[in-house]
């Protein structure tokens, strides 16, 4: 009796659905990434609002009380999230002193750079703190051991010819770097004001340097908390020593203050469910908005119009500071792909 031919149409039947479920897939990615981006993008207007609020609330207050304001609402507000969430808003026992350095050191630096805003145009004073990825690769390489090569240091050293150009200090410009002033500072007081900038940039990166030692063993809302807490505590008596407490007059001044903290509480929450949907490249990408938002706003709402060393040396900044992350990112992609 002859045999049967028997047919498998198993094969023939699996690849469309392989295919289908394949294309579905590159679908649901590109859609989560384009999604990351865009909360990205709205977090660096979001950092970028706060800023403006500090600065035109700069007219009115000290830049500790500033500082208070945006803490105490961003702790209580990172305090209701983590309760909301089930997750312990002190963190684990064995990061809760990680978690105090790093808050320790971002609060130096935010003080330092609200500081900068009230003294500065606002993109020049962001344009400088944006030096922090910066300092964050060189402190990673000397504490971390992460690879700093030739490149990074190329990239750094032309970082701080950006900085320069931003700064004009007077014994490379002369006294021509006064006009853009929001206020009656002097060439010591703007240079003050820079190096405040540039200090707060390097405590930014030593608190980045501590989030990842401590990696993933506290939840972002942790790190909000602690954070705030901590720059209220400091605040307090900066504010005593250093300057003078003014009380709000009316509603329009209570809510520039309370709204500090909200748009600040809104970035790092957007920053941080962004980062989780891109890749760290085009994560480093987006990072650029900040500038982009601080010249808009300085330009079209506070009137500070930049000159031509301003923009370069934003433009220098802002492009070395993009190349070391991209470069960071490539190499971690390579290193992973080899494994």
């Amino acid at each position: 009796m002859p045999r049967e031919e028997v047919i498998d149409v198993r094969e023939d039947e699996r690849t469309p659905l392989l295919q289908t479920q394949s294309h579905q897939t590159a679908e649901r990615n590109a859609k989560s990434e384009a999604l990351g981006l865009t909360l990205m993008v709205l977090s660096a207007l979001a950092f970028s609002t706060m800023s403006l609020l500090v600065s035109l609330s700069g007219r009115a207050f000290p830049s500790f009380e500033i500082v208070l304001a945006r803490s105490i609402v961003q702790a209580g507000l990172g305090f209701i999230g983590s309760l909301w969430l089930g997750i312990n808003p002190f963190g684990r026992k064995g990061v809760r002193k990680w978690l105090s350095i790093r808050g320790t050191f971002g609060s130096i630096g935010l003080s330092l750079f609200f500081y900068s805003i009230t003294q500065l145009p606002l993109a020049d004073a962001t344009v400088i703190f944006f030096l922090n990825p910066t300092f964050t690769a060189i402190l990673a390489a000397l504490l971390l051991g992460e690879p700093f090569g030739w490149f990074e240091g190329i990239c750094s050293a032309l970082c701080m010819l950006g900085a320069a150009l931003v700064s004009k200090p007077e014994f490379l410009f002369g006294n021509n770097g006064d006009d853009d002033l929001p206020s009656d500072s002097t060439t010591a007081g703007r240079m003050f004001a820079v190096f405040c900038a540039l200090i707060g940039a390097v405590m930014a990166a030593l608190a980045y340097v501590t989030v990842r030692k401590i990696g993933k063993g506290a939840h972002f809302l942790v790190h909000t908390v602690y954070f705030g807490l901590i720059s209220s505590i400091l605040a307090v008596p900066a504010l005593m020593f250093f300057q003078e407490f003014v009380w709000p007059q009316g509603w329009y001044e209570y809510t520039m203050l309370f709204m500090t903290g909200v748009t600040a509480f809104i970035g790092q929450c957007l920053l941080n469910k962004g980062l989780q949907l891109v890749a760290a490249g085009p994560g480093t990408l987006m990072r650029m908005n900040d500038v982009v938002f601080a010249f808009l706003f300085g330009i079209f709402v506070l009137h500070e119009y930049p000159d031509i060393f301003s923009l370069a040396g934003a433009t220098i900044i802002v492009t070395m500071t993009t190349a070391i992350g991209l470069r960071k990112w490539y190499n971690a992609k390579s290193a992973s792909s080899r494994r």
